[in-house]
């Protein structure tokens, strides 16, 4: 594989997580008050999961804080 050619493999990546990301928090808007918070509370706990490395803890974090302020 030539440096190219993970370039463009890493800007494919980079583009289906951006949809990924955008279809997951479109779906997240169709849940009901009590499937958000669960949803929340799921992430919060993820992002305190040892097994995760500090980085995805730090992500599930931010997502949950994102979700939240959406649900109000």
């Amino acid at each position: 594989m030539t440096f190219g050619e993970l370039l463009a493999l890493i800007a494919d990546q980079q583009r289906r997580l951006s949809v990924l990301e955008v279809a997951f928090s479109s779906l997240s808007l169709c849940l009901d008050e009590r499937a958000s918070l669960l949803l929340v509370e799921k992430l919060r706990l993820e992002a305190t999961r040892p097994e995760h490395d500090e980085n995805k803890r730090q992500h599930f974090a931010a997502l949950a804080e994102e979700l939240a302020k959406r649900a109000g």
